[in-house]
């Protein structure tokens, strides 16, 4: 038997991530399973390491470092749209460390969680797809001009 395509949620969702979860596919994951396709997305906690990337706008290309220590998410920013027919979390993160200092970029898989909460909010209408945009080489959202 065939299986059914969610139905897409239209509230907003709130999310507790599980402990030791990697924090960018679980979040993907709790959209997936909702059928969730376009959304902004909010999310707090902490981290027990975390892997971020950097974009280098004249190279056109990521490089990515790691945090190997427990940190605090002050802010984590962000939206999810499909990328090559699948939900794609685009999330960024302000992190803080024990010093309380801080940094930030956008959040890669290999950030395992302490301890998370989401806000998921679904945005009506037609999913928003990405697709590669020659001036900047990143993938961007696909919106018609208007």
């Amino acid at each position: 038997m065939p299986q059914k395509e969610p139905v897409p949620q239209k509230e907003p969702v709130l999310v507790r991530l599980p402990k030791g979860a990697d924090l960018v596919a679980a979040l993907t994951a709790a959209c997936a399973t909702r059928g969730i396709t376009k959304a902004a997305i909010q999310v707090i906690g902490a981290l027990e390491n975390a892997k971020l990337g950097y974009y280098l706008q004249e190279e056109q290309r990521y490089v990515s470092y790691g945090l190997p220590e427990h940190c605090e998410i002050l802010c984590g920013a962000g939206n999810v749209s499909v990328k090559d027919g699948s939900a794609f979390m685009h999330l960024h993160l302000t992190l803080s460390r024990s010093d309380g200092s801080t940094l930030g970029g956008h959040a890669l898989e290999g950030c395992p969680v302490f301890a998370a909460e989401a806000l998921i909010l679904p945005v009506p209408g037609a999913a928003l797809t990405r697709g590669f945009d020659e001036p900047t080489g990143l993938m961007l959202w696909q919106i018609p001009p208007g």
